[in-house]
């Protein structure tokens, strides 16, 4: 499950401040600005994989064009997280499902991937 947050970014002495103003707690430093990247991905799938083993809603990311930040000292950019990576309770539970019998086929016919899909459909459903 990838997920996709504006992260600020502040020139420091040592490199590169950076939060996000979505994600309460997710904050990180890095000595370049790729440097600054990866840690901030880092930082973001820490915090958004917590709050889904507690169960929390993870925050609606804001829109880039909609984030305040000073321009003179700071710049805005999206940070992106695959949280499959960060999440510790990787086990997979096997489901019974019935759908209807044309419907079966047709996705056999197209190589469907059962588990790929409902897997996919309750993570839009859930907004997650």
């Amino acid at each position: 499950m990838k997920k996709v947050y504006p992260a600020i970014f502040e020139e420091d002495e040592v490199g590169y401040g950076i939060y996000f103003p979505d994600v309460e707690g997710a904050v990180t430093q890095g000595d370049s600005i790729q440097n600054g990247l990866e840690m901030a991905s880092d930082a973001l799938g820490i915090i958004l994989a917590d709050m889904l083993e507690s169960g929390e809603d993870l925050p609606k990311a804001s829109k880039i064009n909609e984030v305040s930040y000073e321009e003179n000292e700071q710049f805005v950019t999206l940070v992106s997280v695959d949280l499959t990576d960060y999440l510790k309770d990787g086990k997979l539970d096997k489901k019974t499902i019935t759908i209807p019998h044309w419907l079966n086929m047709r996705a056999k016919q197209s190589g469907i991937n059962f588990s790929e899909t409902l897997t996919t459909a309750l993570e839009n459903k859930l907004n997650l």
